[in-house]
């Protein structure tokens, strides 16, 4: 579980259009839950699927939890790494009624009656959480289940105007936007991506390291080097000319010296600030972990035989970014095709050799949001075994016999059969028809008996 803490406003941030992504289109209903979709962008086997779910909402206080769970949804996508990849979100909205609004304050004893069981931490109020048996955690899990299993990011939405908070862990806890727009967004980064809390004050948790905190101080060995420019000084001073800097910043972790962060300031450290680029590499990673670029293919059939040389079609439907395009390079058999980097690849099977070959699209994410991926998650290949059957004959083994006999061999493959023509003439012709057969296991042998002239040019035809 990881803490909060009060953080000042005006995080620059990018507008995402909420009212356009059609609120509230569908609705199922489950004894006392309803399924509201807030944004659908594709099938939720393929979308990184945020669900919000009700705390300390009474009945008559549900169409104002809609409205929160819309704002928050809008806030969520302002910010990036996620703004840039709203399309890969779809959101729903799982709407449970309390008996009373609220949320649980030990500190000044006051206990309420609400669906999740959720309460303010004693010391640090703004420290929000669920319990983790059947009456918080044990319910969420349920409703998911019912409703959602498809589930990526679940979200708490807390009714509690007077102390505004949050956690994150398992499910993201948080009041709603208009009473601090910066929570979800910070307690999400713990959940999809495993990131840590810049802070420096104290707080009793794991001293294990995050992707955005370390206690390495040798250069070779900080996980975020590829970032870090070779004249930035380690550890980093904190002074105003290394503000968008990538280094070494002490303070990091719930400790003020002995730790680092790679920014001077970032979401996890400071809900004025956007996320420093090693955090929002880190959720770009976790939201490709969750989905694949290449939303449909054709031919959905990946195991295909070609027969004649009718051009083969490959294409591909992908799910791209808001502001910069996928890139795509077809191979034939391991070897880009050189100008094939469209979605769509015209194959003519004549270029391939008869035989299994492989057809591939290779997807790639080239996003400046990303410089390390060592298991090429921005990557996806799909490839197509391709059998080329085309009608094609060969001649070989040519042996004179003696007596005006001379022999040779046909190869190849010729459904329909083959003829043999000859020549005395290789370039002008004419080519005369000598005879008509079928290939058996793909060979047949010719002999001509009345050679009577050795300067004589043969040749194989497929017949269609």
């Amino acid at each position: 579980m990881n803490s909060l803490e009060p953080q000042p406003s005006g995080w620059r941030r990018r507008a995402w259009h909420f009212a356009a992504l059609g609120l509230l289109v569908a609705a199922v209903s489950v004894r006392a839950a309803t399924l509201e979709t807030l944004l659908t962008n594709g099938p939720t086997a393929n979308r990184v699927n945020l669900v919000f779910l009700s705390e300390g909402y009474r009945t008559n206080e549900l169409p104002q939890f809609l409205a929160d769970a819309a704002s928050a949804l809008n806030n969520f996508l302002s910010a990036d790494p996620y703004a840039e990849y709203a399309s890969y979100f779809n959101a729903f909205a799982i709407a449970v009624a309390s008996a009373q609004s609220g949320s649980d304050r030990p500190s000044i004893g006051k206990n309420v009656d609400t669906y999740f069981s959720s309460a303010h931490d004693a010391v640090m109020e703004y420290l929000i959480t669920i319990p983790a048996g059947s009456t918080g955690q044990g319910r969420v899990t349920n409703l998911l289940q019912t409703f959602m299993p498809h589930s990526d990011l679940a979200v708490v939405l807390v009714n509690d105007p007077m102390i505004p908070g949050g956690s994150g862990g398992q499910t993201v806890v948080t009041t709603p936007v208009d009473f601090n727009p910066y929570i979800l967004v910070h307690e999400s980064a713990h959940t999809l991506a495993g990131l840590g809390d810049e802070y420096t004050n104290a707080f009793t948790y794991p001293d294990l390291e995050e992707p955005n905190t370390t206690r390495q101080t040798n250069r070779n060995l900080i996980k975020w080097r590829a970032w870090i420019d070779t004249n930035t000084p380690l550890p980093t001073p904190p002074l105003p000319e290394n503000y968008d800097t990538v280094g070494l910043f002490e303070g990091a972790h719930y400790h003020p010296k002995g730790w680092y962060r790679p920014q001077m300031d970032c979401t996890m450290n400071s809900y004025a600030a956007p996320f420093c680029r090693v955090c929002r590499e880190a959720l770009t990673l976790s939201i490709y972990q969750r989905i694949r670029p290449v939303e449909s293919f054709l031919p959905t059939n990946t195991a295909l035989t070609l027969t004649t040389t009718q051009a083969q079609t490959y294409s591909l439907t992908l799910l791209q970014p808001v502001n910069h395009s996928l890139s795509v390079q077809w191979l034939t058999n391991g070897v880009a095709v050189p100008g094939a980097t469209e979605t769509s690849f015209t194959l003519s099977p004549a270029t391939l050799p008869n035989g299994t070959n492989l057809v591939q699209a290779r997807v790639t994410d080239d996003t400046d949001f990303v410089r390390t991926d060592p298991t090429n998650l921005l990557r996806q290949t799909l490839t197509w075994t391709t059998k080329v059957e085309l009608p094609e004959v060969r001649l070989s083994s040519p042996v004179w016999l003696g007596n005006d006999r001379f022999t040779f061999r046909v190869t190849g493959s010729a459904p329909q059969g083959f003829s043999i023509l000859a020549s005395t003439n290789l370039t002008g012709g004419p080519w005369l028809a000598l005879t008509t057969n079928f290939l058996a296991n793909g060979q047949a042998n010719y002999t001509n008996t009345t050679a009577t002239n050795r300067w004589r040019f043969f040749r194989a035809r497929t017949l269609p």
